[in-house]
């Protein structure tokens, strides 16, 4: 098994492994958003208005499926470095670095170029180095999302790439105002 293959194996046995662990003194809990669909703006907490692109939209007049997935890395990647100290210019290279490790995407309708698109966010589970977020995307007033989806991050040391303890706390903090 090569190296690249061995990380994967580890990060796949970390996710499976369902322990969840907590900096602070609350339990880390998992959403009471509908499980289901996670399709009303009820269901989220932080949001990013997007203004979306002509290179966005396919053939069909419609934005491409791939687009989507810059979106959700958008809002995350607000999100953590407004509300978590995610630094990504910073010069200390000794800090975590997030990984994704798992997504995926539910189209339930298609949003259309020129729009403001609507990404809601929020966190459904933190483990002991890793997040999974939950992403919808709202096209212009609308209370029910196009799309829904997310991604997994783990994060790991910069330089071994190994899963890290755990989560700086100034990451958990942040992070658990999603949950």
């Amino acid at each position: 098994m090569n190296t690249g293959s061995k990380r994967l194996s580890l990060i796949a046995n970390h996710l499976s492994s369902g322990t969840k662990h907590s900096l602070s003194t609350n339990t880390v809990t998992a959403s009471t958003a509908k499980k289901e669909t996670f399709r009303s703006k009820d269901d989220y907490k932080y949001f990013l208005s997007i203004q979306t692109r002509w290179s966005d939209a396919d053939v069909y007049g419609h934005l491409n499926n791939s687009i989507y997935y810059h979106y959700f890395d958008t809002v995350i990647n607000d999100y953590l470095i407004k509300h978590c100290g995610l630094e990504p210019n910073r010069q200390d290279k000794k800090k975590p670095i997030g990984l994704v490790v798992a997504s995926q995407a539910n189209f339930y309708a298609s949003a259309n170029y020129p729009s403001v698109i609507h990404a809601g966010l929020r966190i459904t589970k933190i483990g002991r180095s890793s997040v999974t977020y939950r992403v919808g995307i709202f096209e212009a007033e609308s209370a029910t999302a196009c799309v829904v989806g997310g991604f997994t991050h783990v994060f790991v040391d910069p330089e071994s790439r190994r899963p890290i303890q755990s989560l700086p706390e100034i990451y958990q903090n942040g992070m658990e105002k999603l949950l």
